[in-house]
């Protein structure tokens, strides 16, 4: 029988509205975390009284991280003769002050944080440092073998005693000399004006040449650059056309692939077999006449040069060049035409009439001229109108001839008498 079946007919039923039952932790599950506690603790123990450990304290001129057991300063130098050691940075970055790094066999990487500057880096057999941050700095590095540089950091290099790779992530400036530099894909190499190298070998990632004065090329001995299915760049200062102007090569090898040239961060063309670049990109040249009116625009070659159109002068006005160069394109621009203005014609004054000769005043008297007749347009032997007048006008001119030489003859024969 329920519970609501056995109350009295005539007493009232109290409802009690439901609560929300609290969760309950299952004793399955309080074990395991109750367990990762006390592990996390542990270790948190372990760590702190662990024998030789310290997690940075000043060594010399540094701020070493790691094993206190693996790392020792002797006055002069830092030696590390275990893995786990990490240079993070200078006990008092302010000072500008150096020291000398010296690693010896079985030790694996030099990890270096920020900012830390060492002299001379000795390693006996290592592959190279690990970077964490920029500013790092090392004067000479002398290594056993072929050492790289990985992760994302950058370090200043100077004399490097054998060849260095350089890896994904990180950024070499090289500001001395080495043999031999190979880049890979992720990594850039920086070369100083200052610097003198034998050869690179560029199989993926960057190299930075635009700290290089055109017209001033570095001399190494090889450069191989690209591959199959590669992706390589080549930073140039802005206006360069050839590596020729950046690298003075004995022996150019490119192996294909895909080596973009940026120039101010801006891809401007591609490199090709001869070492030339082939410049792509493209910059508008606006020509504009008189009163601003759009001659023509041209699309032009980045370091190319435009072509103007013809120009017209309004009346009054001659055509007087153009207001800038547009011979060497490096931006858009527009090219304005500039008129000159035409002189006004001088007034000429009226012609003076001419003073007759021997200081006479009186004026001269009028000279005849000769009437011009004009000849008959046909002879009279076609037969035309003009025959008849021309035969009588002769025939008139021969009788007073006759009469003349009659007059003459009588005044002889008087004279005689």
């Amino acid at each position: 029988m329920s519970a609501r079946s056995a109350l009295p007919a005539d007493s009232a039923e109290t409802v009690v509205p439901p609560r929300c039952p609290k969760a309950a932790v299952p004793r399955a599950s309080v074990r395991p975390l109750a367990l990762a506690s006390l592990v996390c603790a542990a270790l948190v123990a372990l760590c702190a009284i662990a024998p030789g450990r310290a997690l940075a304290a000043p060594a010399g001129p540094f701020d070493v991280e790691g094993p206190t057991d693996a790392y020792a300063w002797d006055g002069s130098t830092l030696s590390v003769t275990a893995n786990g050691v990490t240079i993070a940075g200078m006990a008092d970055p302010s000072s500008g002050s150096s020291g000398d790094v010296s690693v010896g066999t079985g030790v694996n990487y030099l990890d270096v944080g920020s900012n830390v500057r060492i002299g001379t880096l000795e390693m006996a057999g290592t592959t190279g440092l690990r970077l964490a941050g920029p500013g790092n700095e090392v004067s000479v590095w002398n290594m056993a073998r072929s050492a790289g540089v990985s992760e994302e950091g950058a370090v200043t290099l100077g004399t490097v005693q054998q060849p260095l790779e350089v890896l994904p992530s990180a950024t070499v400036v090289l500001a001395g000399g080495a043999p031999a530099v190979s880049i890979w894909a992720g990594g850039t190499l920086v070369l100083d004006p200052a610097s003198s190298l034998g050869t690179i070998t560029h199989f993926g990632g960057t190299l930075d040449l635009s700290r290089i004065p055109l017209g001033s090329p570095l001399s190494i001995v090889g450069y191989s650059v690209g591959g199959q299915y590669t992706s390589n760049t080549i930073v140039a200062p802005f206006g360069a056309t050839r590596l020729s102007e950046l690298l003075a090569v004995s022996n150019l090898f490119v192996n294909g692939g895909d080596t973009a040239i940026l120039e101010d961060g801006e891809r401007v063309g591609t490199l090709q077999d001869d070492g030339s670049f082939l410049i792509t990109a493209t910059r508008a040249v606006t020509f504009v006449g008189w009163d601003g009116r759009v001659l023509d625009t041209e699309t032009v070659p980045l370091f190319g040069a435009a072509t103007a159109p013809d120009v017209s002068a309004p009346d009054g006005y001659r055509f007087a060049g153009w207001d800038r160069d547009f011979s060497y394109i490096t931006q858009s621009v527009t090219v304005a035409a500039r008129f000159e203005k035409l002189p006004e014609p001088t007034p000429q004054p009226a012609p003076t009439p001419a003073q007759p000769s021997g200081g006479n005043t009186a004026a001269a008297s009028p000279t005849k001229t000769s009437k011009y007749i004009p000849a008959p347009s046909k002879l009279a032997a076609t037969g035309d109108a003009a025959g008849p007048a021309v035969a009588e006008a002769i025939a008139a001119t021969a009788t007073v001839a006759a009469i003349a030489a009659l007059v003459l003859r009588g005044r002889e024969r008087l004279g005689k008498g």
